[in-house]
């Protein structure tokens, strides 16, 4: 067995799977452990559509789903998919944009279009309004099957059949503040967000003013885009918790500024949780890089939380460079497990290449499987958590 944190030899080539000619927003995990990948696959030119990917447990594409395990989702107008969920009975639904709108749509398990959902597979929300590629938003599902897709202007909700549900919100789409990440909590609430800035609906779709600061949680300067988790212990309290980034460096040349993922943890009434790292925070930045931004969150088992991103030796968001995958495991109080990487710490490089992970999932026995994109296209890496 090699160290928690270390790539496992049984997925790809040494830990690592990537798919040229595609790339990847959003990433779900189906019962039987395949991975399904939702993004954009080029057709011409570079040009993305709107596809699908599936993966085998050991990495391969699988080649019962759609041709060789790629699905191409057709359109005008289109951009990459940017979100996925796999429903109970097996079915896939992705979001992407399409003929400058808001498109959701639902697929077979062998990547065939489900024709029951929406019309011929897909719902349209005009709701949304003009949607325009590339687009970075959620996609949840409710314990009763519907489905809840949010926009940076709105939050949709659709029945099981691919039909707007009239009784959420105005005729099935409630105005938000923003966000790009969708989860739930036990008691139905809907939590939509970007980085460490939240707000939250009843399950009618209206703001739930009495959370945080008129239904918002205050946020952090330079914050960047992440993702949200719900983690409810062994005595039933319940708290969200956010990735981000946060400068922990600040310099007079700010390519040499320091940066670093940032995890911050609320209660449910949108109130920091002090119980959580720093004062309801985490600041980690990776030792000697400049720059550590994490996008995305998930729990363990065990209530350990993994942190996924990019880390760089300098800051690529101002001048290209190489940049490596990025992963952190944190305790469920916001303590960095040293026992995971090298003190706690994973960066996975690819070469010359800029790389990042946007996903992070956990597979049923454990192992921890980092989505994101290099310059070879999607790019997998799978991770031994123990």
């Amino acid at each position: 067995m090699g160290q928690a944190g270390s790539l496992d030899p049984l997925f790809g080539i040494n830990g690592i799977v990537t798919t040229a000619n595609t790339g990847a927003n959003a990433a779900a995990l189906q019962s039987d452990g395949k991975i399904v990948v939702a993004g954009g696959i080029a057709i011409q030119q570079n040009f993305q559509q709107p596809g699908l990917l599936r993966y085998n447990t050991n990495g391969t594409l699988d080649p019962s789903f759609g041709t060789g395990g790629e699905v191409l989702i057709g359109g005008t107008n289109a951009g990459p998919a940017f979100a996925v969920a796999i429903q109970t009975d097996g079915k896939i639904l992705t979001a992407a944009p399409g003929n400058l709108r808001l498109k959701v749509f639902r697929f077979n398990t062998n990547g065939s279009p489900d024709t029951t959902f929406g019309s011929n597979g897909a719902a349209t929300i005009q709701a949304a309004g003009l949607f325009l590629p590339p687009a970075s938003e959620g996609l949840a599902l409710q314990s009763n099957g519907r489905i809840l897709v949010a926009t940076g202007r709105i939050v949709a909700r659709l029945l099981t059949n691919g039909q707007l549900d009239s009784t959420f919100g105005l005729n099935g789409a409630a105005a938000t503040v923003g966000g790009e990440s969708i989860v739930l909590l036990p008691n139905g609430n809907i939590l939509i967000g970007a980085g460490s800035v939240a707000s939250l609906y009843a399950p009618n779709g209206s703001l739930v003013t009495s959370f945080g600061v008129n239904g918002q949680t205050p946020g952090f300067a330079f914050n960047g885009a992440g993702g949200f988790v719900v983690s409810t212990n062994s005595t039933g309290v319940t708290r969200i918790i956010s990735a981000g980034s946060i400068v922990t460096s600040p310099n007079l040349m700010f390519t040499h500024s320091v940066s670093g993922f940032l995890l911050v943890s609320y209660n449910t009434d949108g109130t920091i949780d002090n119980s959580f790292g720093n004062h309801g925070g985490v600041a980690t930045p990776f030792p000697g890089n400049i720059l550590a931004h994490a996008f995305a969150l998930a729990l363990q088992r065990n209530g350990d939380i993994v942190a996924v991103g990019q880390t760089a030796l300098t800051d690529v968001d101002a001048v290209p460079g190489p940049s490596d995958f990025a992963l952190v495991r944190y305790s469920p109080n916001g303590r960095v497990d040293t026992t995971f990487g090298n003190g706690g710490f994973v960066s996975t490089p690819f070469g010359t290449s800029e790389a990042f992970a946007n996903t992070v999932l956990i597979q049923i026995d454990g192992k921890i499987v980092a989505v994101g994109n290099s310059n070879s296209g999607t790019t997998l890496a799978r991770y031994l958590a123990n």
